[in-house]
Order: C-alpha cells, then sequence, then structure tokens
C-alpha cells in the first residue's frame, strides 16, 4: 500500500486491526482506516456508502483518491481508506440500540440504488458439490434436506414490504460508540433492496430474541420470508467455510447449529407474523 502516492495520506503508524471475511485491516495514526481486499476479491457497494450517508444512516464513506476514485490497488489487490471511527464490535448486551439501529435502517427512504435481492442463492447450490467434503460427509444428508426445504420455501414466497437491507446485520458489522450508541454501521457490500425479514434473522442469533423484536417494533412480518432467511443464512455460512476451507469451527456454529435451530427460532417469531 501506498498511502501517499494514492492518496496523498502520511501516515507514521499502521496498526493491524480485525479485517473480515474477505478482507483485511489497519489502523493509521488513529486517523484513517485501511481496508484491503484479499487475491481475487474486490471491492462491492462503495459507491452506495455516500447514498445511505446521506439518508442519516451511520455509515461511514469512503476517501476518494488523488484521482478521485474510491479505492486503489496495491500490487493485484484492491483497498480502500475510511475516516477512523473509535468503538468496539457489538455484542448481544447491545441489542437494544442494535434493534433501533436496524429499525432505522428500515424507515429510511429507499433513495439509494441498491440491487433488489436475488433469491436464487447460486453459492448455496454449489454446495450440493461438496456433499463429500471432510467437514460435512457425515452429515450430507442434513444438507440435501436443507437446500431441498429451501427450494420448496422459494417456491412459496410472495411479494411483501422491502426496505434498505443490510443482510449481514450481526455484531461484527456494528460499531459502538464510547456512550453506548451506534457510531457506526460496516460492510455494506451485500446490501439490497428487499424484504426485513432478510435482515431479521439476525434476532435468531442471540438469547434475546423476542425483546429483540419487541425493541424493533417487529409486527406483520412474512413466515415464509423468514423462514426463507433463516435457511439460507445457515447454509450460506455453511457453504462459504466449506468451499473456501476456511473456520472449520464456524461450520458448526454458523451452519449446521442455524439449521437446527430454524423451527424452533419460527415458533418464536410466529407471533410477529402477519
Amino acid at each position: 500500500m501506498d498511502l501517499e502516492r494514492d492518496y496523498g495520506l502520511t501516515a507514521t503508524e499502521l496498526v493491524p486491526h480485525a479485517g473480515g471475511f474477505a478482507t483485511e485491516g489497519w489502523v493509521a495514526d488513529r486517523r484513517w482506516f485501511v481496508k484491503r481486499w484479499k487475491e481475487g476479491e474486490r471491492p462491492i457497494g462503495l459507491e452506495q456508502l455516500g447514498e445511505l450517508h446521506a439518508l442519516g444512516l451511520p455509515v461511514v464513506e469512503p476517501v476518494r483518491t488523488v484521482q478521485g476514485e474510491l479505492s486503489a490497488l496495491s500490487g493485484s489487490r484492491a483497498y480502500a481508506v475510511f475516516p477512523y471511527i473509535a468503538g468496539r464490535t457489538a455484542t448481544w448486551d447491545d441489542w437494544r440500540v442494535v434493534a433501533r439501529a436496524l429499525r432505522q435502517v428500515h424507515e429510511a427512504p429507499r433513495q439509494v440504488s441498491l440491487p433488489p435481492a436475488d433469491i436464487s442463492e447460486p453459492h448455496i447450490h454449489m454446495l450440493a458439490e461438496y456433499l463429500e467434503h471432510p467437514w460435512i460427509a457425515e452429515r450430507a444428508d442434513v444438507v440435501t434436506a436443507a437446500i431441498a426445504r429451501l427450494d420448496d420455501v422459494r417456491a412459496r414466497l410472495k411479494p411483501v414490504r422491502e426496505v434498505v437491507c443490510h443482510t449481514d446485520f450481526h455484531g461484527l458489522n456494528v460499531l459502538i460508540g464510547e456512550h453506548g450508541e451506534v457510531a457506526a454501521i460496516l460492510d455494506w457490500e451485500n446490501a439490497v433492496i428487499g424484504p426485513r425479514e432478510y435482515d431479521l434473522w439476525v434476532a435468531a442469533d442471540g438469547e434475546p430474541l423476542v425483546d429483540f423484536l419487541d425493541e424493533y417494533g417487529a409486527h406483520d412480518l412474512d413466515a415464509d420470508h423468514l423462514e426463507f432467511a433463516l435457511l439460507a443464512r445457515g447454509l450460506r455460512d455453511l457453504s462459504a467455510r466449506v468451499v473456501n476451507e476456511v473456520d472449520r469451527p464456524g461450520v458448526d456454529t454458523w451452519g449446521f447449529d442455524r439449521i437446527a435451530r430454524v423451527d424452533s427460532n419460527l415458533e418464536i417469531y410466529r407471533p410477529y407474523c402477519g
């Protein structure tokens, strides 16, 4: 990375910072956050961050390069620079402010150029080619049944209210400030215009599911879209880990465990459905 060449910035200290599934991160002089994509990955959705910020959402816009671009290249790998926002990642102890922030996202005007939600889930169907992978071979029947169930639910989906949807609204993507407020919502790469349910799956990942839904103000949800979102999230995270052979423990935590809880979670959501 050459911050001075690409951005006109001089940094005396570059401290490694936890990145995401497809990225690495550094903090430069506690003024800038440098995000570099892994080999073969490219930035997605940087253009929309300014639009989302303009809607009044706590979204951090990327700094433009000296050439006016939203990212630069470090060798063959893309990187981008953002203003550094001090804070910590959210935990389930922050469920109340996180639920309010999610409601704020869903109440924002749809005046942003986001793609529509894609329910084809090609990455999940890729998983069918990996049923003999040692991480899932002994439970291949569970994977096959879950994919078949997802296809069945997809056939039942009907149009519902659509909103600005982050689709990955878990704690690692929510930054909490020093006073307990949501300082920033991060990683909008997979944002879409879609059903609220495609964000509300996240409530099922924590203990205060009912409290989270109450604080959010959930009502008139669609049971089929919820079932699809819960299944898809578990299968999608399972596929990402198996296909890329990363995070073996996550195959259970974020894959099989989620799939096993789909029906019990749906029972808790049911009173909030129309």
